[in-house]
This record gives C-alpha cells, structure tokens and sequence, in this order.
C-alpha cells in the first residue's frame, strides 16, 4: 500500500494505491489521523485502491467518526465497483458521500 497526502486548508486528501488490510491499515491509521485536527473534510482518492478489508473499514470509520465530532465529513472520490459493493454492503454509503 502507498498513501500520498495533500492538505488544502481544512481539506485532506488522502490517495490510496494497493490494498488496505490488516498488514496495513495501522499504516494507514498512522498516516491520517494526526492530520485531522485541523481539517474537516477528508477526500479519500480510491482510483488505485484494489482491496479493502474491515481492518481496512475500521480505519475508514475511525476517520469519520472523529470528523463528525467537529461537523466534517467524507468523501470517497473514485471508487472501484467491487469496493463500492463492499461500501454499500456494509451501510457505508448511508453516511458518507461517494464520488466518481
């Protein structure tokens, strides 16, 4: 997994290449979540994201779970099919916003 990071004043976006499981979503988790203090949107950019796994969704909800405490949100920008599946089937999408 290689995460690239881009803060554009109260917006992160975080862009995703490879898959995010349990090998990695601690480095995934590390990579985020000091930035969120001073952000309230979090644009995750999945166009080259392959694979998500539910350590790979805890991350994603602990994300949004701290925007929400400050009215932020998330945004998932170019998701692949069978990880829209994945989003939808877990009820993600009732509370985050999805981009193409």
């Amino acid at each position: 997994m290689t995460v690239e990071k881009e803060k554009n004043e109260d917006t992160l976006t975080v862009r995703i290449q490879g898959s995010v499981d349990a090998n990695t979503s601690d480095s995934l988790r590390s990579e985020i979540i000091d930035e969120l203090d001073d952000v309230s949107t979090v644009n995750f950019d999945m166009k080259e994201m392959d694979y998500i796994s539910s350590a790979g969704l805890r991350v994603v909800l602990e994300v949004y779970q701290t925007l929400e405490e400050k009215d932020g949100k998330i945004i998932l920008e170019n998701v692949r099919d069978e990880l829209k599946d994945i989003f939808e089937l877990t009820g993600f999408t009732g509370f985050m916003e999805m981009k193409d």
